[in-house]
């Protein structure tokens, strides 16, 4: 009978061991510093970008996400800009690889960065 627990212990082990899940099919947290535009995921950088380089207005942020609770889902979410932050176009740039936020009175570079 010792036998047989050892034995059925020692199988049970060896089965949980033979898992599917990977740790790395999840999205590591806390998520980058990010505004959400047009269904992409754009970096905020620290580069400041000139009030005469500021094109039109795009939007305003609409949801903070705090990047340890959560990913951002939506158009004009964030995990550093506040809500209400304003989102530019800069001008001469293509939109779809780099846009400005203003952050703290600062306007930031965020940019387009495609894993």
């Amino acid at each position: 009978m010792n036998h047989f627990i050892r034995l059925l212990i020692f199988f049970i082990v060896i089965l949980a061991g033979c898992s599917n899940n990977k740790a790395t099919e999840y999205p590591l947290l806390p998520y980058p510093e990010v505004v959400v535009w047009d269904n992409k995921s754009y970096v905020v950088t620290d580069e400041i970008v000139s009030h005469l380089s500021i094109g039109q207005k795009l939007g305003d942020v609409k949801r903070y996400i705090d990047p340890n609770l959560a990913l951002p889902e939506k158009n004009e979410d964030s995990t550093i800009a506040p809500v209400g932050s304003t989102i530019y176009e800069i001008k001469d740039s293509d939109l779809n690889s780099e846009f400005a936020v203003k952050i703290n009175g600062q306007l930031r570079k965020a940019v387009y960065y495609e894993p």
